[in-house]
């Protein structure tokens, strides 16, 4: 009996032990691990007050850079985002401006004219060519001057719109005059405005388009020689003299007489003789104004000599109207010195021209006829 008391209290005081001795070893652990977790804390805390004492530093930077320049953005340092801006943080609804490429430009806008008497009209043509790689719209066409004394418009309308012009298209509206009075002298410049692929508006100008014309605007008259020469001596007139190198003078009367006709001049006379190797020749014509009814009395006297290159070629204009006179005189010079087809009448190409010189033979542009020397 006794010893199994004896059994019972060791067992007692041994439990009692056991447990003292866990609960020492308890709270040693507890106390490391409060002495680690309040280290920690303290590293924590330290490195948040750091980095809120670095982002009130930039804040504040960033404020008075606002306050400099309130247009600052800070810009991205990640390559990849080069050339964009990054709304500033903490500003709502901000929008990123990104910077585009400029388009590259290839050619032009060129605006051409010309310009010819068909009947009893002066057409006037504007082409426009879009030589660039976009599209060019609303292309206004408009007339910016022509001589209003002696033109006047056929119709109301003095421009023409385009909706748009194509990559490498054209538009080519005309304009058709009425002449006034039977010489024609003056510029007509147009314009043309129109709005790039950016929405950009341009305008541009014609070269002027000289007109002096006489010759288109006359009616042949049939006189005979006798009535020729009393009609000169109430007339106003005028001369030049013209050396015409690529012409022998028997070669410059066929032409002379050809121009006569195609210039409106009813021929009153013609004469071509030979005396010691010199050639002398003489045309007369006679016309009247379309619109005046006024007479115009031209005389061409050809010299040089025979079958050489190098004719002399005196022009005589006598007229009721000295304004007619110059003009006149012009045209037929022109008409004279220029290279024409002989059976159509149309100027020559100058490779037309050198080719000739050459001694080639050639095909007229304009009508395919075969032309030789």
């Amino acid at each position: 009996m006794a010893l199994d008391i004896m059994q019972l209290i060791g067992g007692i005081v041994f439990s009692i032990g056991v447990v003292l001795v866990f609960c020492y070893l308890l709270g040693d652990v507890d106390s490391q691990k409060s002495d680690f977790q309040g280290r920690f804390d303290v590293k924590l805390t330290s490195e948040e007050k750091e980095w809120e004492r670095i982002e009130r530093s930039s804040a504040f930077l960033r404020l008075e850079q606002q306050k400099l320049n309130p247009q600052y953005t800070r810009r991205s340092s990640n390559p990849q985002f080069a050339g964009r801006k990054r709304p500033i943080p903490g500003v709502a609804h901000s929008i990123a401006r990104i910077s585009g490429e400029r388009i590259k430009e290839t050619g032009t806008v060129r605006a051409l004219r010309g310009g010819e008497f068909i009947g009893n009209r002066m057409r006037f043509k504007v082409k426009v060519l879009n030589e660039t790689s976009f599209i060019i719209s609303d292309v206004t066409v408009f007339l910016i001057s022509y001589p209003k004394e002696a033109l006047r418009l056929a119709d109301k309308d003095n421009d023409t719109v385009f909706s748009k012009i194509e990559p490498g298209g054209f538009r080519s509206p005309s304009f058709d005059f009425l002449p006034t009075q039977d010489c024609v002298r003056g510029e007509i410049i147009a314009g043309v405005s129109y709005i790039d692929e950016r929405g950009n508006p341009h305008v541009l100008n014609t070269k002027p388009f000289i007109i002096r014309s006489v010759c288109d605007l006359l009616l042949p008259e049939r006189i005979d020689a006798n009535e020729f020469v009393l009609k000169l001596k109430d007339l106003h007139c005028g001369e030049l003299v013209v050396k015409v190198d690529s012409w022998a003078p028997e070669e410059m009367h066929e032409r002379a007489l050809r121009i006569m006709e195609d210039a409106n001049f009813y021929e009153v006379s013609s004469n071509l003789e030979v005396k010691e190797g010199i050639v002398f020749a003489e045309i007369h014509g006679f016309a009247k104004g379309k619109y005046t009814g006024k007479s115009i009395a031209v005389e061409i006297l050809i010299s040089g000599p025979t079958d050489i290159k190098g004719a002399n070629c005196t022009l005589k204009v006598s007229g009721e109207d000295e304004a007619m006179i110059l003009p006149a005189i012009d045209d037929l010079r022109e008409r004279l010195s220029a290279w024409l087809c002989p059976l159509c009448g149309s100027p020559l190409t100058l490779e037309n021209v050198e080719d000739l010189k050459d001694g080639k033979a050639i095909v007229c542009p304009f009508c395919n006829v075969p032309i030789g020397r």
